[in-house]
Formats: C-alpha cells, sequence, structure tokens
C-alpha cells in the first residue's frame, strides 16, 4: 500500500519537479533551487511536520506560513515564496520530498553525475571507496557520487547499483549459485 502511495506521490509531483527544474535552469539558479527544495523536503518529511500534514484540521496558511518562516534563513526568492504559495494552495506540502528527488535525479542528468550505490558486508575504506569511484567514473563515463551502505546478510563482497544496473559480487550470490549447482 505505501508503495502504491510513493508511486502517486511521484506521479503529482512530476509536473512540479519539472516546472521546478526548467525555471530554476532558464535563471541559471540551479544550486539555489536545489538546496531550497532539499531543505523543504527535509521540513515536510520531519515528525512534528508530517503531523501537521496529515492532520485535516491544520489549515493551508498555518503550513504556509510554517515553511516560509523554516526557510526564510535561505533567503527565499519570490519565486520560491510563490512555488511555496503553489504547493499551499493545492495542498501539495506532503509530496516535497518527492518533488526534490525529481529535481535532484534532473539536476543530476544535466551535471553528467551517475548516482552509485555500494553495499557492503562491513565498512569500506576511504581508499577503497575512492578507487571504486574512479573506476566507475571511467566506466559509466560521467563524474560519479557514490553511496555507501552496509549489509551484513551480504556476507562479504559488494553489490553494486548504477542506475537500474546491478552488479552482485556478494558472498551471499555465491553461496546461493553453489547451492542451486549442487542440488539441480
Amino acid at each position: 500500500m505505501a508503495n502504491a502511495s510513493n508511486q502517486q506521490y511521484a506521479h503529482l509531483a512530476r509536473p512540479y519537479a519539472l516546472a521546478a527544474f526548467q525555471f530554476a535552469l532558464e535563471k541559471e539558479q540551479l544550486p539555489a533551487w536545489k538546496v531550497f527544495l532539499n531543505t523543504a523536503a527535509l521540513v515536510a518529511s520531519d515528525t512534528q511536520t508530517l503531523k501537521l500534514l496529515k492532520n485535516p484540521a491544520t489549515s493551508v496558511t498555518v503550513l504556509h506560513d510554517l515553511f516560509r518562516e523554516v526557510l526564510a534563513p535561505l533567503n527565499v526568492s519570490a519565486e520560491q515564496q510563490n512555488f511555496l504559495a503553489l504547493l499551499a494552495q493545492h495542498q501539495r506540502f506532503m509530496i516535497l520530498p518527492e518533488i526534490a528527488e525529481l529535481f535532484n535525479v534532473n539536476y543530476a542528468q544535466l551535471e553528467k553525475i551517475s548516482k552509485i550505490r555500494l553495499i557492503t558486508a562491513v565498512e569500506a575504506e576511504q581508499g577503497y571507496k575512492q578507487h571504486l569511484a574512479q573506476i566507475l567514473a571511467k566506466r559509466v563515463q560521467r563524474e560519479v557520487t557514490l553511496s555507501c551502505e552496509v549489509d551484513p546478510s551480504i556476507i562479504g563482497g559488494a553489490i553494486i547499483h548504477i542506475g537500474d544496473r546491478v552488479i552482485d559480487g556478494s558472498v551471499r550470490r555465491k553461496l546461493t549459485r553453489l547451492l542451486q549447482n549442487l542440488a539441480g
């Protein structure tokens, strides 16, 4: 059920993210909009804010004022204020995390940055991560950002996610294949 909700949020967020991205690109304000949307997404994801967003008794004005106040230190532009007002008018503050995510995907594509996820059984050493990032950057012919996760269940080795591709070099996968070969 949560997955259907996330898909619905992504569907609703797409036009807002695209409009914000196109505007920021035209006005050469991509970094400022990225910071604005990511910060707004953090605010919308906060447990206290979520309680307000989910409470039907919370007025649109209260929510709009909350976001304006919390985001004020960013020196929010008039266009960003208008964006917040539009979200308030259509009661769309809840989808800010999806808007930011879609904006970031467009930004990364424009900047030719590939986001790569590395999963290891234990924390990878910094030197290893840097070396891997260099190798992967050559392979995908783009700058890469590497996000690392630890999952002891893979036993050893690594799993690398590059976009929709997965390179599974985990010990768990190798053991599973061995068991399948022995059984089959």
